[in-house]
């Protein structure tokens, strides 16, 4: 049986609204029929145990691929169910294809915004130089193109907190017509 709603996978360097936008996504479906639900891959790891430790000189938790995947497996279904889930993480990486309808990227291009972000977290000066380094290269947007291909992933702007309603909006707007297409299909 195929979902009744989307599963989006939000992705982006740290630092550039993830968490944010995710939040504002599920309170804007709250008050619709559409409801979606929220999964953040950071606490599944903290709370399930899917990591070896926490390395003190990267300030990360060691993910336990394995673990964390079968874990977000069970927890959306291997993707089946009603779907709606809007997943919080920085990485698209070993997600499977079937599990996830479209890849948002998340971009702060302006490093001086991104950098006050993560210097506001308490970052170590390597932690924000690596992060920085894989937003200006692009590297999230590049992973999620390889592994869904462009027209499933989507790259949105996420500097100003003005713009996170309008992504909010776009992808709000992508879930309706992702339902009726669905619907058109079965009639």
């Amino acid at each position: 049986m195929p979902r009744r709603l989307p599963n989006i996978l939000l992705t982006g360097t740290p630092g550039v609204g993830k968490t944010t936008t995710a939040e504002q996504l599920i309170s804007l479906s709250s008050s619709t029929p559409r409801r979606l639900k929220y999964l953040s891959i950071n606490d599944l790891v903290k709370s399930r145990g899917c990591h070896e430790g926490y390395d003190e000189e990267l300030q990360t938790y060691m993910v336990d691929d394995d673990k964390l995947l079968d874990e977000v497996e069970k927890e959306i279904q291997d993707g089946g169910g009603d779907g709606g889930w809007v997943i919080d993480w920085h990485s698209s990486a070993g997600f499977a294809v079937r599990w996830i309808d479209l890849v948002v990227v998340l971009r702060c291009e302006d490093t001086t915004v991104l950098y006050d972000r993560l210097k506001g977290r308490g970052y170590k000066d390597e932690k924000v130089q690596e992060n920085m380094d894989a937003e200006i290269f692009g590297v999230c947007l590049e992973e999620a193109q390889e592994g869904w291909g462009e027209e499933r992933c989507v790259e949105l702007r996420s500097q100003e907190v003005d713009e996170v309603e309008g992504n909010c909006e776009r992808v709000l707007a992508w879930v309706e017509q992702w339902i009726k297409d669905r619907e058109a299909e079965q009639t």
